[in-house]
């Protein structure tokens, strides 16, 4: 959703509560104020119902169809609630967690063994000598072509030597292209210098997280270095980012309390993918294959296990973590691209090359009391400036990727990693669901609208379901609260009359997600 939909979405809300809401002034789609969820969370009645009593209800259908002319937006919805086996749901404080040492040990006992390990920061940075030949070659050539330039064309040799002057490089031809000489001397000493092939094996890593802070301490070159560079936004943080010594398969933890805590993992036979600086959201399933259709596969790697086999794969990892409370939320069988590091097989020349990757793709999510915490309603960004540099914080939702095809786990992650801190209502009370269809059908097509006049969207739900879902604390970055949440589940599609289609306006998944408690409107891009 752009940011003037999504404004004319809110300020559209605010507009049709008015007359209806317990304060006028309010919008559904607001900053939660926690308090007052919590109080309507303890509260019952006859206006309010408990999980079990959901349950006893038993299996229902949400069924409606309606339209809103203003806004150009069709709902139809056919659709069984889906309500988890569970006598109560309850209200839960959590944070986000750092991934300790201990985590760092299991997850590369269960993904990679014992292998020996180099170091990912040291070895990405070594430039093999095929690689700088091309430049050398280069910087030859252009000294000659500049030397025939400046016999043959008078008026751009002063005009070269004017800048040249201006700047402070030379007031000379002859220092001119002595100055260009001396860069092909320092490339000649630098490709002399550089190795033939990588070894590995003279990198190695102990496999332990480093803090950020004390790396750029020791780190001399302020300017270029790299623990300046990657780690100047996130200086309180951690990173272990290391690569088996046969370069087939690399593991990155990042902790950082602004821009959230991370684990990846990724092997392969012809390399390893560089995963790391920041890599945090997983992108829709549906869109994981865009880009992969002209790609090379990597020879004799294929994907004909079943759904049983990859589960039974990644459970046996997840027990070995420790993370035995997750249940798997989404799936699905694609081949994506993925761009491996190839140093260790070649002289360098070729330092990557992208391949399509056939996979099913498994994402695992928290259970609580067995009902998942599902939604990624919960990804927050926080903005601001501080001396003119712009800042941003995010947390986004938890959840864990596996990606699996025949040769085993080819890639792994495990985003934001939660701590129940408290259980701040234990059986929370929550509203009739023929109170939260209604506010469906009154908000469904405010937030569906585009933008765009001509354009005209139809939204079909298929599923409803019950479960949990972060949202943000009103003051405070680092701590959200857990609560239950309807999902209304379908598709959406958008065009015009004359036919032109809103490709990046579609998809299939949570077309809204409203508070079990109080029925307000959660948008997953704000948090809350």
């Amino acid at each position: 959703m752009t940011n003037y939909k999504r404004f004319a979405a809110i300020l559209a809300a605010a507009l049709l509560l008015t007359g209806c809401a317990q304060n006028p002034e309010s919008s559904v789609i607001v900053r939660k104020d926690m308090e007052n969820v919590i109080r309507e969370a303890q509260e019952t009645g006859e206006q309010k119902v408990d999980a079990a009593q959901l349950q006893t209800a038993g299996a229902q259908r949400y069924t409606a169809d309606f339209e809103n002319e203003s806004f150009r937006v069709r709902v139809h919805a056919d659709a069984e609630l889906d309500v988890p086996e569970t006598d109560r749901l309850s209200l839960l404080r959590v944070k986000q967690r750092r991934f300790t040492q201990a985590d760092c040990d299991n997850v590369r006992a269960a993904l990679m063994g014992d292998v020996p390990l180099c170091d990912a920061v040291q070895v990405n940075q070594i430039v093999p000598r095929a690689r700088l030949e091309e430049g050398l070659s280069g910087a030859r050539q252009n000294l000659v072509q500049e030397q025939q330039k400046f016999a043959d064309d008078p008026a751009y040799a002063e005009a070269m030597l004017q800048a040249a002057k201006e700047n402070g490089i030379a007031d000379s031809a002859e220092a001119y292209f002595a100055e260009m000489q001396q860069k092909i001397n320092d490339l000649q000493a630098e490709y002399e210098s550089a190795p033939v092939t990588v070894d590995y094996s003279a990198y190695p890593h102990d496999g332990q997280l480093v803090h950020n802070a004390d790396m750029i301490a020791q780190e001399q070159d302020a300017q270029h270095g790299f623990w300046h560079s990657y780690c100047r936004d996130m200086p309180d943080g951690d990173t272990l980012w290391v690569i088996s010594q046969d370069a087939k398969s690399l593991l990155h933890v990042q902790n950082s309390d602004n821009y959230s805590n991370t684990v990846m993992f990724s092997r392969s036979p012809a390399g390893y993918c560089n995963l790391g600086s920041y890599l945090i959201e997983l992108p829709p399933l549906d869109t994981l294959s865009e880009g992969a259709a002209n790609l090379d596969v990597i020879e004799g790697e294929t994907c004909t296990l079943s759904l049983a086999d990859a589960q039974a794969q990644a459970e046996t990892v997840l027990r070995a973590i420790g993370a035995e409370d997750f249940v798997c939320c989404a799936e699905t069988e694609c081949s994506y691209p993925e761009m491996l590091q190839v140093l260790a097989s070649t002289n360098g020349a070729e330092d990557s090359h992208s391949y399509a990757r056939p996979c099913r793709v498994l994402r695992y999510c928290r259970a609580v009391g067995g009902v998942p915490i599902e939604q990624n309603s919960g990804t927050k960004a926080a903005e601001g400036s501080e001396r003119d540099a712009y800042k941003q914080k995010y947390w986004p939702a938890e959840m864990i990727e596996f990606r699996i095809n025949d040769s085993g786990i080819i890639r792994f992650q495990w985003n934001a990693p939660l701590e129940i801190t408290e259980k701040v209502v234990d059986n929370a009370a929550m509203k009739p669901f023929a109170e939260i269809a209604d506010i469906f059908s009154s908000m469904m097509p405010m937030t569906a609208a585009n933008s765009v006049p001509e354009a005209r969207t139809a939204v079909t739900i298929d599923r409803v379901t019950l479960n949990y879902s972060r949202i943000s604390e009103k003051d405070s970055f680092d701590t959200g609260l857990i609560v239950p949440i309807w999902a209304f589940i379908g598709k959406r599609y958008t065009d015009t009359d004359d036919g032109y289609v809103f490709d990046k306006e579609n998809f299939t998944g949570v077309q809204m997600a409203l508070n079990a408690i109080d029925g307000s409107v959660i948008v997953a891009d704000l948090g809350y």
